[in-house]
C-alpha cells in the first residue's frame, strides 16, 4: 500500500499544483501546521508547526518534483487538490517511511497573497521572534550575542557597576520598536517572494578592546539592497567608569548619531586645518575634510581616520601617532591619553 501511495505522488503532472496558492491548515502525521504557497510570478512555499511557529521554506526546481525543505531536513509529495482539500506524504528523505499530510484551505482559491499574506503571518508575528545566544571571544576577554529578530544585543562578561552600565547601554541601543516591526515587513516581503524568511544582516562585535576602552560595531545591510544599504557605526566606552565616550571629543569635534548604525562628523576647525596639511590628495578626488562620515578608531599607538570605499579609488586611510596628534588634542583628550596609552 505504502509503494502504491509513492508511486501515484510521483506521477503527478505538473498542472496538479496549478491552485495551490494560497493558506492551508492541517496535519503532518498527528503534529498540526499551516502551509502557504505563492502564486505566480512569486515562486516558493513555507510551513510551520503550530506548536513551534517557526516557518520553513519549500523549494522545488521544477513543477513536476516533489517539494524540499530548507536544509533538505523533509521531502512533500502532494496530490492534486480537491477543490478545498489537499493530501500527500511527508518523508525525511526518498527511502524513508511517508507520514500522511492532510490540508484544508483556508478562504478562497483567488487568495494571491500566499505566504506574505497576514493569515499566514499573524500567528507567528504574534510571539517574540525565535531567540539564539551565541558564547564568542575576542582576543581573550569573553563576551555573548543574543539574536532575536532585528535585536541583536552583545553583552559583556564581567562584574562591577562599569560592566553593568556598559551592557546597559548596549542593550538600549539594541531595541527598536521599528527595526522589529521593519524584521517583520522584512521577512513577509521575503516569504511572499519565494518562502524564505531572509531579513537585513545585523552584526554586533567588538572592534577594540584594551583594560580601559572598549569599541562596538554595529553593522546592518538592508535586505534586497545593494552596498547602498549598508551602514554601521563605532560606539566606545571608558571600561573604568562605563561612561559612553565619543573619541571626537578628544579632537574638540561631536559624532551626530542618526542611528546605531549610521551618523556624521563636522570636523572641528582646528582639526581640519591640521588634516589638511596632513593629508595628500590624488587628482580628481576631493579634499579629505570635505568628507563628513569618517570611521575613527584608535589603540594605544595613535589613531586611524578612514573615509567609506566607494569604488572611486579615492578613499582615505590616515593613521597618527599620539605624538603627532598632540598640537590637536582638547583637554578631554590630554586628560585621556595616559589611558589610550595603556594595554
Amino acid at each position: 500500500m505504502q509503494k502504491t501511495l509513492l508511486f501515484c505522488l510521483v506521477a503527478l503532472s505538473p498542472l496538479a499544483h496549478a491552485d495551490l496558492a494560497g493558506v492551508w491548515k492541517g496535519t503532518l502525521g498527528k503534529s498540526p501546521v499551516t502551509v502557504c504557497f505563492n502564486a505566480a510570478p512569486n515562486q516558493g512555499a513555507s510551513y510551520y508547526y503550530q506548536r513551534f511557529l517557526t516557518p520553513i521554506q519549500l523549494t522545488r526546481d521544477k513543477a513536476d518534483e516533489p517539494w524540499v525543505e530548507e536544509g533538505k531536513t523533509g521531502i512533500w509529495r502532494l496530490e492534486a487538490p480537491q477543490g478545498d482539500a489537499l493530501t500527500g506524504a511527508w518523508s525525511k528523505n526518498q527511502d524513508s517511511q511517508p507520514v500522511p499530510l492532510h490540508l484544508e484551505r483556508i478562504g478562497t482559491p483567488s487568495n494571491t497573497d500566499g505566504c506574505a499574506s497576514e493569515t499566514y503571518n499573524a500567528p507567528i508575528e504574534a510571539v517574540p521572534p525565535t531567540a539564539k545566544v551565541e558564547k564568542k571571544i575576542f582576543q581573550d576577554h569573553p563576551y555573548q550575542v543574543k539574536t532575536q529578530g532585528a535585536q541583536v544585543t552583545l553583552k559583556l562578561e564581567g562584574d562591577g557597576p562599569a560592566m553593568a552600565k556598559v551592557n546597559k547601554d548596549l542593550a538600549r541601543l539594541a531595541i527598536s520598536p521599528e527595526g522589529q516591526k521593519d524584521f517583520y515587513q522584512e521577512r513577509r516581503n521575503a516569504l511572499g517572494n519565494n518562502g524564505g524568511t531572509s531579513t537585513s544582516e545585523i552584526l554586533v562585535e567588538p572592534m577594540y578592546w584594551s583594560s580601559q576602552w572598549i569599541t562596538v560595531r554595529f553593522y546592518r545591510w538592508a535586505a534586497g539592497s545593494g552596498r547602498n544599504g549598508i551602514s554601521w557605526g563605532l560606539h566606545t566606552w571608558n571600561l573604568q567608569t562605563g561612561e559612553s565616550v565619543d573619541p571626537w571629543s578628544w579632537l574638540g569635534g561631536r559624532y551626530e548619531w542618526d542611528s546605531p548604525y549610521s551618523g556624521s562628523i563636522q570636523l572641528p576647525a582646528k582639526f581640519s586645518a591640521w588634516l589638511t596639511k596632513q593629508a595628500t590628495v590624488d587628482e580628481g578626488c576631493p579634499a579629505v575634510t570635505s568628507y563628513s562620515d569618517f570611521d575613527l578608531t584608535f589603540d594605544t599607538q595613535g589613531m586611524k581616520f578612514s573615509t567609506p570605499a566607494t569604488g572611486d579609488g579615492c578613499d582615505n586611510e590616515l593613521s597618527f601617532t599620539w605624538d603627532q596628534l598632540q598640537p590637536v588634542l582638547t583637554a578631554k583628550g590630554e586628560a585621556a591619553l595616559p589611558g589610550l596609552k595603556m594595554p
